[in-house]
């Protein structure tokens, strides 16, 4: 199972990575291309859109993987398609519902929900990917579930580079010198890409069903019925095992989507009783989201595959008793978790400031990164806890969780923005991630008995870190001496911290 874990991990990173970096060259190409004040407007729908998606398959999704975890756990072969079939059936009718109830009243979300009318078209576009995005969840889940993370991967991959490319494509045939194009065009792209990965996902599909079936065929009669019986699924209760896993995870993220589309409203506003004007307001939330968060989040794509592995893991494990299993490798993923956060926690703040201003050529960019950089720790441990504690069936704890920073969020968002600008939204956003992970911390602690050491969790990593930046500091002012090309220097620094990094964290008696 480790090795599952460890080979999984990896090929998700590696498709993340690419993913990323894929996504960072968009950003970039996206903010010359529609401007910051496109990247806004683009930015602001994506609360809505993702209330929709988190209402129609994310926690369909989580318990698809769960339960076909512990199917396969049990050869229950019978059970894995009937919870397949149950799943998509559900995700699918949800997100026609929710894709339809988007469109028609686009114009008045638009206006009366996120304030600016210039969304209406975006959010019209965006319904077209729901039902795409259901599908390919589904899937996805499924092959989690059965720890194959190839397809997963793929599409994920395949998603990327068809959103980049048709977007590249019409700014190649539409765009005019001295002019923006319209955020349409990503908004197009976005679609292009889910259809891709869905395709991608269908394909992989049928292969596996096709698989499934002929399994069941050298089964006989006796163990068929066997099957039927399994107590992990039946004919008549797993639409509503599905349901009664999947609700509190889907209202937690229904919850927490709608508060950030109500978080984007409520900082224009507060950013507005601070001072700014309303296209100065919006320029100020496209940079903090389309350009500062996007790199924050970068490393959570090695933690997010951790946490797409360590779900179905913990699940399996359960299911066969063996709790000793799980807090051997929760320790395992706490100190990993930790060692990364504090790593990139520290790249971030000291070369933040370079990224934002050679990158972007913004310098409230790289403010914003270098202030974000203290969430890492918190933020990458407390999505990998949360699958952990969803593993163990515990959805209800995360969903409380959730919905306590969420409230936390919005209470900082009015009370520090109209007095400190942006940077107060900053600052409660670091104070509501650490309440989270410390909170996570707390319930998965109590259930899986984990051990927890300093010296490993917090004093080595904080050293490892410290051996791997300071000769990439050193190899920045070199370069800096005797190069003008900040570029260069910039990811030649970046790199070779990871590289040591990366180096040390594979070697067990340094991290």
């Amino acid at each position: 199972m480790k090795n599952q874990i460890i080979k999984g991990t990896f090929i998700l990173s590696a498709a993340g990575i690419l993913t990323r970096m894929i996504g960072f060259y968009y950003r970039i190409f996206l903010s010359n291309t529609i401007g910051a004040t496109g990247i806004g407007l683009y930015q602001m729908i994506f609360p809505m859109y993702g209330l929709c998606i988190s209402f129609a398959v994310t926690g369909i999704q989580m318990a698809i993987s769960k339960y076909v975890a512990a199917g396969y756990a049990r050869k229950d072969y019978r059970g894995i398609l009937q919870i397949l079939k149950a799943g998509l059936s559900i995700s699918l009718y949800l997100s026609i519902f929710i894709s339809f109830v988007l469109s028609l009243f686009s114009g008045f979300i638009a206006g009366e929900i996120i304030g600016d009318v210039r969304c209406q078209h975006l959010l019209k576009l965006a319904a077209y990917a729901i039902p795409c995005c259901a599908i390919h969840g589904c899937i996805i889940g499924y092959f989690l579930g059965k720890s194959q993370t190839v397809i997963p991967a793929a599409a994920q991959l395949f998603e990327q580079i068809s959103r980049v490319g048709v977007v590249y494509i019409i700014a190649l045939l539409t765009a005019k010198e001295g002019e923006y194009l319209s955020p349409n065009a990503a908004m197009a792209g976005l679609f292009v890409g889910e259809l891709v990965s869905t395709l991608i996902c269908l394909c992989a599909l049928g292969r596996e069903v096709y698989s499934i079936k002929g399994l069941l065929k050298n089964i006989d009669s006796s163990d068929t019925a066997s099957h039927k019986k399994s107590d992990i699924i039946t004919e008549t209760n797993y639409h509503k095992k599905i349901l009664l896993l999947s609700y509190p995870i889907t209202l937690s993220r229904v919850i927490t989507s709608i508060i950030m589309s109500f978080e984007a409203v409520l900082i224009l506003y507060c950013l507005k009783k601070y001072g700014l004007g309303h296209e100065e307001s919006i320029r100020i939330y496209g940079v903090l989201t389309g350009m500062a968060m996007p790199f924050i989040f970068f490393p959570s794509t090695i933690t997010g595959a951790i946490s797409a592995m360590i779900l179905p893991s913990v699940s399996e494990s359960e299911s066969a008793g063996d709790y000793v299993k799980i807090a051997k490798t929760t320790t395992t993923v706490v100190k990993y978790c930790f060692s990364i956060g504090i790593f990139f926690a520290t790249l971030f703040y000291i070369y933040g400031y370079g990224i934002g201003t050679t990158l972007f050529h913004n310098t409230d960019a790289g403010t914003f990164i270098s202030i974000l950089s203290w969430l890492c720790p918190f933020m990458y441990l407390g999505s990998t806890l949360s699958s952990i504690l969803n593993g163990l069936g515990h959805t209800k704890i995360t969903f409380g969780v959730n919905l306590s920073v969420a409230f936390s969020k919005v209470a900082f968002i009015w009370l520090l923005i109209p007095v400190y600008g942006i940077k107060g939204y900053l600052w409660g956003l670091l104070i509501s991630e650490i309440l989270s992970a410390f909170l996570l911390l707390f319930f998965v602690k109590k259930y899986t008995h984990f051990k927890y050491d300093i010296r490993d969790c917090i004093v080595l990593p904080c050293f490892t870190t410290v051996l791997c930046v300071l000769p990439s500091i050193a190899v920045h002012y070199l370069l800096n001496s005797y190069f003008s090309a900040p570029l260069f220097t910039l990811c030649a620094s970046i790199c070779l911290a990871a590289g040591l990094f990366g180096f040390m964290l594979l070697k067990p008696n340094i991290t």
